[in-house]
């Protein structure tokens, strides 16, 4: 499969191989996703719609299948088409519905339903039923009884005046979901063919009812040429960085910040597999926000975690899954970084009023102080089993204890909170300073120890942590104690390809293959790509002559 990146102007290209070779997504923003491969791998391709009534989401489409399987894939950031020997498919997604053109192309357009919710995957009770009314085939689809109960929508699908239905349900097998050990065998239902003869363009629409779901798909119709346009021009605006790789980082983050009706705009875990809203996930992946001066995004992120702290963070936001102990960390981190390029820049006052940093100001130290009267053990902070972002227990390792990214997140968080008190009051309190200078020297008595920064208090067990641990609180160590932590660390860690195990290679738990949903790998040996860049990051700023080989084959297995 050859796969190729084009914007304004630049182009890279390159052979995708393996599994998922082709797969391309494209979102609204507003919750809605179209993902595809030239084999559809996993269930979770196909189109996908956030319900805000029932506020879940629903995938409608499971595929648009031709007697061709595309051989080229270009992606243009507004848009993704997709070539074949002769024909050519182009696909947008716009805030209403999904805008799909086939050129170059005779004979049947097969369209292949997958009507459910996500997190419905009981088999019983399902109908569909099909109506042509004009140009426009209207799709109309009912689940009955299982375990969400009884529900329906309505599909409009625009620009052909006929089609000849299969009325066939046929059984599909997704090899990904299978590598994962997850369910990977599912019906889906063939309902026609759409006799194409030589050209078409198509508008699909979602809705509860029949009525909305034709208006949806009349008035994207109609303003179809406006629609695209202005995809087109917004994206060409957006990514300007003077870098198509840079371009194309900025556009994936965006295509994941989204904006629900009726909720907040949040940046989602990673589609198509996680489309929640993560604590950790979210705050490290916010960070583009502030380069590219997203400033009142970045605030209304914050400060709704600000809004939480009034226990600890979790998980998911805005609760889920076990206590993120992590959490807090990033949201000092990201705070402390927008308020510091706020004040080199001169406008903290444009952004953020006296009163609002003082908010800022007493929600942190209320979980500072509550942090310190739960987790402060023998002078460190510990965390529980499954707490800190290696939250996949296996094999008895669970991290519980005392973890060196924790303890310099939480010295980060207390910088953070003598900023905040410099620049609210008048007499600023001590406490936090004091706090800092404790935990600093506690931290580097027991982690620190023959030029290695152990991974937990006690446990000199190697893992990627220690870049963490820099990025939060550079002041933990000197410029050239750093420099010998990394030296020791990397030899156990760089894999041949470029990237970084998430154990050390000679650890008994150490696992060389992907385990999927088993937790086996996934922080004993599975190499994280935010991780590594992160890596090379701290690399760059200690020493980026001595380390310059290793930074280039982190980044070039980053861009691969």
């Amino acid at each position: 499969m050859r796969i190729i990146h084009e914007h304004n102007g630049e182009r890279r290209e390159g052979e995708g191989r393996g599994l998922g070779a082709g797969m391309f997504l494209l979102t609204n923003k507003k919750g809605t996703w179209l993902s595809l491969a030239p084999e559809n791998i996993t269930k979770y391709n196909g189109l996908i719609h956030y319900d805000a009534v029932a506020d879940t989401y629903v995938k409608t489409i499971a595929d648009f299948v031709l007697a061709t399987k595309p051989r080229t894939i270009i992606n243009r950031v507004s848009s993704v088409e997709r070539q074949h020997d002769h024909a050519r498919e182009t696909f947008w997604m716009s805030s209403t519905a999904l805008h799909y053109h086939l050129e170059n192309y005779t004979g049947p357009l097969i369209l292949d339903l997958d009507t459910r919710r996500l997190d419905d995957e009981s088999t019983d009770g399902r109908s569909y039923h099909l109506e042509q009314e004009g140009d426009v085939l209207l799709i109309h689809y009912e689940k009955r009884g299982g375990p969400r109960g009884t529900y329906a929508y309505w599909v409009a699908c625009k620009g052909l005046s006929t089609h000849e239905r299969i009325d066939r349900w046929e059984e599909r097998h997704f090899p990904y979901d299978e590598q994962r050990g997850d369910a990977s065998t599912f019906w889906v239902y063939r309902a026609c063919a759409l006799p194409i003869h030589g050209r078409a363009r198509l508008v699909i629409t979602r809705s509860a009812t029949r009525e909305k779901a034709l208006a949806k798909v009349e008035r994207a119709w109609t303003e179809e040429e406006e629609i695209v346009e202005s995809l087109e021009h917004a994206a060409q605006r957006r990514y300007q960085t003077g870098s198509l790789i840079r371009d194309l980082a900025l556009a994936a983050l965006d295509a994941l910040t989204t904006k629900r009706k009726g909720s907040f705009t949040g940046i989602y875990a990673g589609l198509p597999w996680f489309h929640q809203f993560w604590s950790r996930d979210e705050l490290i992946s916010a960070a583009p926000l502030i380069t590219t001066e997203q400033y009142s995004l970045m605030k209304e992120l914050l400060v709704r975690y600000y809004e939480r702290l009034d226990t600890p963070l979790e998980a998911q936001y805005p609760s889920g899954g076990l206590r993120a102990v992590d959490a807090l960390g990033w949201l000092a981190i990201r705070t402390h970084e927008l308020l510091a390029k706020l004040e080199a820049q001169g406008i903290l006052a444009d952004y953020f009023t006296r009163l609002e940093l003082a908010y800022l100001r007493d929600r942190l130290q209320f979980a500072l102080r509550e942090r310190f009267r739960t987790q402060l053990r023998d002078g460190l902070i510990v965390s529980g089993p499954g707490e800190t972002w290696m939250d996949a227990q296996w094999g008895g390792d669970d991290r519980a204890g005392a973890c060196i990214e924790i303890q310099a997140q939480t010295l980060r968080a207390l910088k953070l909170a003598q900023f905040l008190e410099q620049k609210t009051r008048l007499f600023p309190s001590s406490e936090w300073r004091k706090r800092e200078k404790a935990l600093h020297e506690r931290v580097r008595g027991v982690f620190f120890r023959g030029g290695v920064l152990a991974d937990r208090a006690g446990d000199p067990t190697q893992r990627p942590n220690v870049f963490l641990a820099y990025s939060a609180y550079p002041q933990l160590l000197s410029r050239e104690e750093w420099r010998g932590v990394f030296d020791a660390a990397l030899p156990s860690l760089f894999l041949e390809w470029g990237g970084l195990a998430s154990i050390a290679t000679t650890h008994p738990l150490f696992t060389t293959h992907y385990t999927g949903m088993n937790n086996k790998s996934y922080h004993r040996g599975d190499s994280w790509f935010w991780v590594n860049c992160l890596a090379a990051q701290s690399l760059h700023r200690i020493a980026p002559e001595h380390y310059h080989e290793t930074i280039a084959r982190l980044m070039d297995a980053a861009v691969a």
